[in-house]
């Protein structure tokens, strides 16, 4: 019993330290956050803020991976009721955009314009290594795309961060699936050019919900070869 009580004690002062470095990112930029603003915003001592992270960046980072956890529990849920047949249905750059929605104070403070170049880094690598790693293996042994599929990853990832900046930044004047659409209408162009194929909108709508992994690798795979995926 005592254990649990000083676990939840615990996670009700990272809770705190977390919440007031959020508010503080939106409020005056990453940068300018000392430690000690932390402290007075948590009402929590020094020794207690250093029991727990080494400076605030590892605060920063440790509330990054609670953001990045809360999104990849969305997504298998998602996949599991697909499986179950009740949403047959899987675009990740639309659920990104609604999940960003549902948690706007977060994701302000991460991609919102206060949030600084450190924390962009966290979230453009997160989302690079999100698309890559599920499409570099369908280069292989195929034929080589105008555009290497790194550079085009990398071209959609700063696209889709600087898209939700704007968004986050004049609170959300367009619902998820508008957006979701706006990337689409932005990015369509650019990918057929790096990858030297012709896709139509249906073929678009078709391909984005059409693998259960989500989008990102059955857009991919539309574009290398049709008979490259099962």
């Amino acid at each position: 019993m005592k254990k649990k009580q000083e676990d939840r004690r615990i996670g009700r002062t990272r809770k705190l330290m977390h919440e007031a470095l959020m508010s503080l990112i939106v409020e005056k930029g990453y940068e300018a956050i000392t430690v000690q603003d932390i402290l007075d915003r948590a009402d929590v001592g020094r020794s207690t803020f250093y029991a727990h992270y080494r400076d605030k960046d590892e605060l920063l980072l440790s509330s990054f991976e609670h953001l990045r956890s809360m999104f990849e529990q969305q997504q298998q849920a998602i996949i599991a009721s697909k499986h179950t047949g009740n949403d047959p249905e899987i675009n990740f750059i639309l659920e990104l955009f609604r999940h960003t929605g549902q948690h706007q104070k977060l994701y302000k403070a991460f991609a919102g314009k206060q949030s600084g170049e450190m924390v962009l880094k966290y979230l453009h690598r997160y989302l690079y290594d999100l698309l890559i790693e599920r499409n570099s293996v369908l280069m292989k042994s195929r034929k080589t795309p105008p555009v290497p599929i790194e550079i085009t990853t990398h071209y959609l990832v700063s696209s889709l961060l600087s898209l939700m900046t704007w968004w986050l930044d004049n609170n959300m004047p367009y619902p998820a699936e508008k957006m979701d659409e706006i990337f689409r209408t932005l990015t369509t162009p650019s990918i057929e050019a790096a990858f030297g194929r012709k896709v139509e909108k249906s073929d678009y709508d078709k391909i984005a919900c059409g693998a259960p992994e989500g989008s990102v690798k059955a857009f991919y795979s539309h574009f290398i070869d049709n008979d490259c995926c099962p």
